[in-house]
């Protein structure tokens, strides 16, 4: 139990006034409740859109979404995004890279992330709303959090020292093994053979982005895991639209 409090401390901003003893693989071990921690934020979500459909469009319900997900993440995921483009799209060497994504300022590439991220949501969950968009809103997070956990398991940390050494130092294949059949089960459960089609190809995609980014810089850092974060969401919401709704 400490070890998913202290997950769903480090991924949200959901107050929980706990004070947990950290040792060096805790954040590791956690990595096991990753899909626990997205279904969390995905029943959040579900429950902002239920509240403001009721009282307004589906526009504003949708907006609201993305706010209260924005609020509860602390935007956390979006910042890697934005540090993530700003770095690997600006054609300079890895060291160079890696600079870039480790300063706080952002770039055109990182605004223009953010827009794009922020307006596929709303797009995707607009036509969802024609399949089932409470299944998409919980079941997003969920799926995003599996593949981030498969990896952090299959990675190895591009810089020397940093926030993401505490997983990608410590990284074990139970807690991996954990997330894939939780978030494998959650899947199955809630769409059947779809669920688990839709689950693994985020998952082949997963891979392949990370191949992506070890010919860039080598290894992933906590920004490039916060962008797949961001892209696995936004794909869980595209191939929900294309298996589904066919």
């Amino acid at each position: 139990m400490k070890h998913f409090i202290l997950t769903l401390q480090f991924l949200t901003r959901i107050p929980i006034p706990i004070t947990i003893e950290v040792k060096e693989d805790s954040f590791a071990r956690g990595v096991a409740y990753y899909p626990l921690v997205g279904g969390i934020i995905g029943l959040i979500n579900v429950l902002v859109f239920h509240l403001f459909q009721q009282v307004t469009t589906d526009y504003i319900a949708i907006a609201m979404v993305l706010l209260a997900n924005t609020m509860v993440t602390g935007a956390f995921h979006l910042d890697g995004l934005a540090d993530t483009c700003d770095g690997i799209y600006s054609s300079r060497t890895k060291d160079r890279m890696l600079e870039i994504m480790k300063d706080s300022r952002v770039g055109t590439n990182g605004v223009l992330a953010i827009i794009f991220d922020l307006g596929l949501r709303f797009i995707c969950l607009y036509a969802l709303l024609e399949v089932d968009i409470l299944w998409a809103l919980l079941l997003a997070p969920i799926g995003a959090k599996t593949c981030v956990a498969l990896l952090l398991g299959i990675s190895k940390y591009a810089r020397k020292e940093g926030l993401a050494s505490m997983y990608l130092n410590h990284m074990t294949r139970w807690p991996v093994i954990i997330a894939l059949i939780l978030g494998g089960s959650i899947f199955f459960i809630s769409l059947k053979w779809n669920g688990l089609v839709i689950l693994c190809i985020m998952l082949v995609l997963s891979y392949l982005y990370r191949n992506y980014i070890y010919k860039k810089i080598d290894g992933m850092t906590g920004d490039t895991l916060g962008a797949a974060n961001e892209l696995l969401e936004i794909l869980c919401f595209i191939l929900m639209i294309v298996i589904i709704a066919r």
